[in-house]
């Protein structure tokens, strides 16, 4: 088939643990209850989020005026970035985490937006998070973006660098967005959400964390003077129906989706300490993933392609800055990840 410029999914037999989505065997049967609720009259009318919202706001502790329900995360990121690139006349600098999403360089770009990128090596991301807070500290009015846990990679920024950003917003006049769509496989689910403020928005997926990829739903939640402003485009319209279904069937199940989060922060950490007993070199994790250095982008390379001729798809991250020779994959369920990672053993000796 041709190729286009346009990437489209399409279907593939490979265990997919290259996207980190919730993986899991309970999670068919914990929305189940969609398929039952997306009725005829549903699909023919326009979307009605009024008990949606009343929902998500018990559900996350935030007023409704405080939050605005987006058709995906990318969607509410490139918002942000609009809405900066308006105020400032398309002048303002975007300090931005690196490794991160595609959508902030993207749209900075789009808007002509200077980017002043802070990597990550991986290992040492104490380093990144000074060098946010030097550059926070040293500039005004920038819009500052990073993801907490950082979704590429998967290291944690401490609730007290988090904080020191936070207050570094309102001393300098930047805007702070933090996504935090892997929280609930940190800590509590609403641990970034109560830092919103001020100058301080938070973008919260629902793709990972309820098992709600193909929903494409999340949350950005911020001060209501501030989400009035970026809310001029009515986005909460352009989330399907069957979406705000799923969305509801989903947090109605929060207890079992909790205990799939326990299981999976489990075998994250029982994983990681059986990569490192192999001498691999693991960075913090504080998502549904893992990332581990080989010795080489070749290397790296090498173990994607043999991975998938195996039936499982993962992430080669040789080609992000600062990230050559990295690997992620999703962590699964008990059983899932433990077929997959004598696999993993046996292809890391071949390439070693």
């Amino acid at each position: 088939m041709k190729r286009t410029f346009f990437e489209r999914r399409g279907p593939d037999a490979r265990i997919n643990l290259s996207s980190n989505e919730l993986i899991h065997p309970a999670v068919e049967r914990l929305l189940d209850a969609v398929a039952r609720e997306i009725t005829p009259g549903l699909l023919r009318q326009y979307p009605r989020s009024r008990a949606v919202v009343d929902a998500l706001s018990a559900y996350l502790h935030c007023d409704g005026d405080e939050f605005l329900v987006t058709p995906g995360s990318d969607t509410a990121l490139r918002l942000v970035c609009g809405y900066f690139a308006r105020r400032t006349g398309g002048r303002g600098e975007v300090i931005l985490q690196q490794p991160n999403y595609p959508a902030w360089t993207e749209t900075a770009a789009l808007h002509g937006l200077p980017l002043r990128p802070v990597p990550t090596t991986g290992l040492d991301q104490d380093a990144q998070a000074r060098a946010l807070i030097e550059a926070a500290a040293g500039s005004s009015g920038a819009l500052i973006a990073v993801s907490a846990p950082n979704g590429p990679i998967g290291g944690r920024l401490t609730g007290e660098q988090l904080d020191r950003l936070a207050e570094l917003a309102n001393e300098r006049g930047h805007l702070l967005v933090i996504d935090s769509c892997y929280q609930v496989f940190d800590g509590p689910l609403t641990a970034q959400l109560e830092r919103r403020g001020a100058n301080v928005l938070v973008i919260q997926s629902l793709s990972k964390s309820h098992a709600l990829a193909g929903a494409r739903v999340a949350v950005l939640c911020g001060p209501t003077a501030l989400l009035a402003q970026l809310a001029a485009v009515p986005l909460e319209h352009a989330v399907s129906a069957p979406a705000l279904v799923a969305l509801t069937v989903a947090i109605d199940q929060h207890d079992q989706f909790a205990a799939i989060w326990r299981e999976l922060r489990e075998v994250r950490t029982e994983a990681a300490d059986r990569l490192r007993s192999w001498g691999l070199p693991v960075a913090p994790s504080g998502g549904n993933f893992l990332s581990v250095q080989l010795p080489s982008a070749d290397a790296a390379a090498r173990a994607a392609g043999a991975l998938s001729r195996a039936g499982y798809r993962v992430r080669d991250l040789s080609g992000l800055t600062g990230l050559a020779g990295w690997l992620r994959f999703t962590i699964a369920d008990t059983a899932t990840t433990g077929r997959f990672l004598p696999v993993l053993g046996s292809v890391l000796e071949q390439v070693r």
